[in-house]
């Protein structure tokens, strides 16, 4: 399977077989994250959690990761070495590509940002003096019992997991003002812009943004505080999930995520090219006259 095809198989899956992973494949997972380039030199690290009674222990909320996940065999989990958006980006960044690795290997995976017990995984994974558990990752081979699948079909359905904003919605031309048209570019941009359009974000939101401008692309996010934090974090000492602003932080995340597929599916049709970070640069928001709550995260080139 190419990447190409992965980016377009893949789904968020939150009903597991009971099979566990075998360990070569296990193993082939680890090697992968530790082999994958990075952005930044402050890495952030992945390690594995297996077993259903632990997973389960760990992911503890009142509901589950925007919907239920049910016995996953494995996690993966992703801890910061700082408090950092700038390494959240760099941990979506590497995680997905991890994610799309097992996805070629026929598993399931689900993406979990906020339902979960960071205080536990850390002990699990043992933390070093300083480091955060920031997100994890469900994974395992998909439910085949009739009632699963409908579970995790229903799930993803409420969820919105099958929408997706269209290319015109999110991306623009040379800056925020100028409406951008799939019909006038480049088909193999376009290819890369529509699996980059399909990238996970929490709550299926997309908070990102695309400006293709004369010898560069540049990501953006959108700062949308979402309506429910301040109740989640009012309910997290009942339920057990630690009080945090899950999505604003997640959405760092989410960009580290979008900007995986642009460099694999880039490098998959040979238009080779490179991130250059750029989070918070007021010229370069100057220079794309992006509106108020919208900051420039990376150039492309």
């Amino acid at each position: 399977m190419d990447i190409l095809t992965a980016i377009q198989r893949r789904v968020s899956v939150r009903s597991y077989s009971k099979d566990i992973v075998d360990s070569t494949t296990l193993k082939r997972l680890i090697n992968f994250a530790k082999k994958t380039k990075h952005l930044t030199t402050v890495l952030p690290r992945i390690e594995l959690v297996s077993g259903v009674d632990k997973t389960n222990h760990i992911l503890t909320s009142i509901i589950g990761s925007y919907g239920l996940v049910r016995n996953p065999p494995h996690l993966l989990i992703g801890i910061m070495p700082e408090e950092s958006n700038i390494t959240r980006i760099d941990l979506g960044y590497v995680l997905e590509q991890v994610v799309l690795e097992a996805t070629k290997l026929g598993l399931g995976t689900c993406w979990i940002s906020g339902s979960y017990n960071p205080k536990i995984a850390g002990s699990e994974v043992g933390l070093k003096s300083g480091e955060i558990v920031e997100v994890v990752c469900a994974f395992g081979y998909p439910a085949k019992e009739i009632l699963e699948r409908f579970h995790s079909r229903t799930i993803r359905r409420i969820a919105g997991g099958h929408h997706r904003k269209p290319l015109k919605e999110i991306v623009f031309y040379k800056n925020w003002s100028k409406s951008w048209s799939p019909e006038e570019e480049d088909p193999e941009l376009v290819t890369i812009l529509e699996h980059a359009r399909l990238a996970s974000s929490g709550a299926n939101r997309q908070p990102w943004r695309l400006i293709i401008r004369p010898g560069n692309i540049v990501l953006t996010l959108v700062l949308t505080k979402p309506l429910w934090t301040g109740i989640a974090n009012r309910l997290s000492p009942i339920v057990g999930v630690v009080k945090r602003n899950v999505l604003a932080k997640a959405q760092y995340i989410d960009a580290g995520i979008v900007m995986s597929h642009f460099t694999l599916v880039s490098e998959a049709i040979g238009q080779k090219g490179q991130w250059e970070l750029r989070l918070g640069d007021k010229t370069l928001a100057r220079e794309c006259q992006l509106p108020k709550g919208v900051i420039p995260v990376a150039i492309f080139k």
